[in-house]
């Protein structure tokens, strides 16, 4: 099978070993530590991988560098917010002497419930298809800079009843950053205090799990246990897109990002997302794209010569 290269990582001291990070997790659900505690052997360029946990790193001062999918993203001494979202292809290159803060978390640490579309609505940074880069003034750096510090004293100090106080910081970080760093436009907020935006939220999350073995909307559907017709009212009505075309957005941006940061032969990419063969793939990437899948690789010359 091919992308057994692409590692998922499930546990947060197997990402920091792999790494080659000197931070350790105390717990299996949250962590939280500063970018300086990680040491200057930090490996510089980190391959492409996935996590099934979120990660919220506040940074300044460093010249990291970051691809979600096929966006790259550069900090260039500039503050910003960095977020790692379960499924999501990723890849980054290291800088030994950033200064910051990161919070590591599985969803099962939070009191959220799935079944609650307020405060997926409220939270847009746990959506996996929000932007995962934020760039925020050194005053707003600061402001959420301190939140971190409380974060770290319950977390390092190993308190009575520190997770539940950690919890709750987790949940003031979350308001600070909507508050201050993510510009929503103006949505109807009866769409989403719906059951049509549970579902919505969740047919999201179903794409990152099982991408790479259904893009039938009725599997979903079934996943759902709600009829196609309804899954498709739904996600219309939320997004103004029907639920195949966010299925064929999901799989032009994998396969971008494939195509452009490995050298896994375009037969085998096809065959990993379940085209019957790379002349079926080619004419979904063109008709998507506009260009072939070679083309798209030739254009942006990072394994072009594969």
């Amino acid at each position: 099978m091919p992308f057994s290269s692409i590692h998922k990582f499930t546990d947060f001291n197997e990402f920091h070993h792999a790494a080659n990070g000197l931070v350790r997790s105390a717990h299996d659900e949250v962590h939280v530590f500063r970018f300086k505690d990680i040491g200057n052997q930090v490996i510089r360029q980190m391959p492409l991988f996935r996590t099934s946990f979120y990660q919220i790193g506040l940074m300044r001062s460093s010249n990291f560098n970051i691809n979600v999918y096929d966006k790259s993203y550069h900090l260039d001494k500039h503050c910003a917010l960095v977020f790692f979202k379960p499924g999501q292809l990723l890849q980054f290159q290291s800088d030994p002497n950033w200064e910051g803060y990161v919070l590591m978390f599985k969803e099962s640490f939070l009191s959220i419930k799935q079944d609650n579309p307020n405060a997926k609505k409220e939270f847009s940074l746990l959506d996996p298809t929000t932007d995962s880069f934020t760039l925020i003034s050194p005053e707003k750096y600061q402001e959420l800079s301190e939140i971190y510090e409380k974060l770290l004293y319950e977390y390092s100090n190993d308190l009575i009843g520190s997770l539940p106080v950690i919890e709750l910081y987790i949940h003031i970080l979350f308001h600070k950053i909507e508050r201050l760093c993510i510009v929503n436009q103006e949505t109807d907020d009866s769409k989403f205090s719906s059951r049509k935006a549970v579902i919505t939220y969740q047919f999201k999350q179903l794409i990152q799990k099982n991408l790479r073995s259904s893009k039938n909307v009725t599997e979903y559907a079934d996943m759902l246990h709600i009829s196609p017709k309804y899954l498709i009212e739904a996600v219309t009505d939320i997004t103004n897109q029907s639920p195949k075309a966010l299925i064929n957005e999901q799989i032009v941006l994998e396969t971008k990002t494939l195509l452009k940061y490995s050298d896994y032969p375009i037969g085998d990419i096809a065959l990993a997302y379940q085209f019957t063969d790379q002349s079926h793939f080619a004419n979904f990437f063109k008709k998507e794209t506009a260009l072939s899948p070679l083309e798209y690789r030739n254009q942006q010359g990072v394994f072009s010569k594969k």
